[in-house]
């Protein structure tokens, strides 16, 4: 096992190496998050979403690119260019650095709330936690985009860790304040109302309320009004800085992301009935369960995540750094029951391919096929609904 987590880490650095100057030079996603801090900087919060402030803006730190007839486009919630503020004031290189340098800090910041409510986790050195996490590709995805992933993963351990203690209310104050990514943070706090932990969302609505109010002041009316629609556009066309249907690792690619597949309201429509019914699955599943039952809660969050990522309509490869926890929950699931009979490792079966690194380059670089990872993905939620249903866990040890 040791041999295989340095083999991947190892591989990760590489290809970081072969990416980094790229990087430094404002070619990967942290140019967005720098431009809207820039643009708030300079007083110019409603025009947030003008496409031709933030390609102006752009090009004051990368120069001229003559590949790109556009800006890559921020469509984040504007009271995330708040956090981004204070790094605007640095050269756009040191600002970079600076901001993997506080994703580090954040990584090993999300082992420590868990550590205090995960027993079988406390055994894990932190320096063995940095080393598993970043051989893990999706987080080094993150590191190398400059994305901001990382920060959603430190807002989900927090809330693990309240709801694991019965603070639900505080569970979801923690996840609303990640609702930059809303995308992943509204799913999972309906799948815990549906779940019968209904405080988590008395927690998660002031809290959205008063950033829904920062970012009007930011913006304006008109601006947050118009969002929805220029994100979505964006998102669906891959001329304004929308990511290729077949990168993204989640069902809407998955469905769409095909030559040949209907394109358009008919794909969306496909794409939509295929998340609904994963979320109807999960929904059904986590029902039979107690909330309220350390096992049983260990794997209701797993599920909720993975399918999260899965019925997100924007899941990008550093996206799935958030499945660091159903991963750590399970595997701590497995080691409470390793003496019950039957292994329960087999929960993990599913995310092994995951764990490869090669198999995230391979797909990404050359096949061009992120989409392909939606598979075993299912496959997980349905392994993790499985066994909440009751059926896996009554199976008793052979006499």
């Amino acid at each position: 096992m040791a041999f295989f987590v340095v083999a991947m880490l190892w591989l990760n650095l590489l290809f970081v190496r072969d990416y980094w100057e790229g990087a430094k030079r404002g070619l990967t996603d942290f140019s967005v998050l720098y431009t809207a801090g820039t643009i708030l900087r300079q007083g110019l919060g409603q025009r947030l979403y003008d496409r031709q402030v933030q390609y102006e803006v752009q090009e004051g730190f990368t120069g001229h690119l003559g590949f790109r007839r556009g800006p890559l486009p921020f469509i984040h919630p504007p009271f995330e260019g708040l956090f981004f503020w204070p790094l605007s004031w640095l050269r756009y290189r040191t600002a970079f650095l600076v901001w993997d340098a506080v994703s580090l800090l954040m990584l090993l910041g999300s082992a420590i709330p868990l550590r205090s409510c995960i027993e079988e986790f406390r055994a894990l050195a932190l320096w063995k936690f940095m080393v598993c996490a970043l051989a893990f590709f999706p987080v080094v995805m993150c590191l190398l985009q400059g994305q901001d992933s990382i920060l959603l993963l430190l807002f989900c351990s927090l809330a693990l860790r309240a709801m694991k203690r019965k603070s639900d209310v505080l569970a979801g104050c923690w996840l609303a304040l990640g609702s930059f990514k809303f995308q992943f943070t509204v799913p999972i706090v309906v799948l815990f109302f549906l779940w019968r932990r209904r405080r988590v969302a008395l927690g998660f609505l002031p809290i959205a309320l008063i950033l829904v109010l920062v970012s009007v002041g930011i913006s304006g009316f008109r601006s947050l009004i118009d969002y929805p629609q220029f994100a979505f556009r964006v998102v669906e066309t891959q001329g304004l800085g929308g990511v290729p249907l077949s990168l993204l690792p989640n069902l809407h690619g998955l469905v769409v992301g095909w030559s040949g597949i209907p394109s358009g309201w008919p794909g969306i429509a496909i794409a939509l009935a295929a998340s609904a019914l994963l979320f109807v699955f999960a929904t059904a599943r986590g029902e039979m369960a107690d909330a309220f039952s350390g096992d049983d809660f260990d794997l209701q969050f797993s599920l909720a995540v993975v399918v999260t990522v899965l019925v997100a309509w924007q899941t990008n490869i550093h996206d799935l750094c958030l499945l660091t926890l159903p991963l750590i929950l399970l595997i701590s699931y497995g080691l409470r029951h390793r003496d019950s009979g039957r292994s329960r490792f087999h929960l993990l079966y599913p995310a092994l391919p995951l764990l490869v690194g090669p198999f995230w380059m391979i797909l990404w670089l050359p096949l061009g096929r992120v989409n392909l990872v939606a598979i075993p993905m299912i496959w997980w939620a349905w392994k993790i609904g499985e066994e909440l249903s009751g059926g896996a866990r009554n199976v008793t040890a052979p006499t």
